[in-house]
């Protein structure tokens, strides 16, 4: 027969009658904190995510103007002020690519490639991260939620395919046909104007909760 705490605590001291951290509590039957030295609790963990999305968000706005305040300048000029396909967002033809190709020679095409390989790979990977984190943390319906997803991830697969569409358009002489980068060139751009709005969607369609009284 089991002895009850009071019985434990005559003999074993006053801490046996204590529940354990890993035990139950004394009232209601609900489980301890298992671990308490990690004490994490629903707002701490939302914190963290809050966290999360900030720091996303503010490397996001660092790659952006590192990419259209400086580098797309740079091309511009080297091009002889010739926009890059990734800022036409209302499209271009197959002889623009090819005036573009000539003006940027095989220097300035291996730069716009690089770029498109690292900080126009990281921006749309980091930013969708970020944003599908954003939304997710916000609203808790899940056909709101995939609603608001959706042109969060085809922005991302528009965007990665751009680049490739782009590379493979001028990497040769004379340039390729052009149909397939431009039409991803406008759906990236119509793509990513959808998600800030999804995120705004996220932002103030959240329910708030009631001050409760004291």
């Amino acid at each position: 027969m089991s002895k009850t705490p009071a019985q434990r605590a005559r003999k074993h001291g006053a801490a046996a009658g204590t529940p354990r951290p890993g035990g139950r509590a004394a009232q209601g039957g609900e489980p301890g904190v298992v671990n308490p030295s990690t004490d994490r609790t629903p707002r701490k963990a939302a914190l963290n995510a809050n966290a999360i999305i900030i720091a996303g968000a503010v490397s996001s706005a660092f790659l952006f103007g590192y990419s259209f305040l400086l580098v797309m300048p740079q091309l511009q000029q080297l091009s002889g002020g010739l926009a890059m396909p990734d800022t036409l967002v209302t499209g271009y033809s197959t002889e623009y690519a090819q005036q573009l190709r000539t003006a940027l020679g095989e220097d300035g095409t291996g730069q716009y490639n690089y770029w498109h390989k690292t900080a126009d790979t990281i921006f749309p990977l980091l930013f969708g991260f970020t944003w599908l984190l954003l939304v997710g943390q916000q609203l808790k319906g899940r056909a709101l939620r995939w609603l608001c997803w959706t042109p969060v991830l085809l922005y991302v697969i528009a965007d990665l395919a751009e680049n490739q569409a782009i590379d493979t358009m001028l990497a040769s002489d004379p340039a390729g046909g052009a149909g397939w980068a431009i039409f991803l060139t406008v759906a990236k751009s119509v793509l990513f104007g959808l998600s800030i709005v999804a995120a705004l969607v996220a932002v103030f369609a959240r329910p708030r909760r009631k001050p409760h009284a004291a």
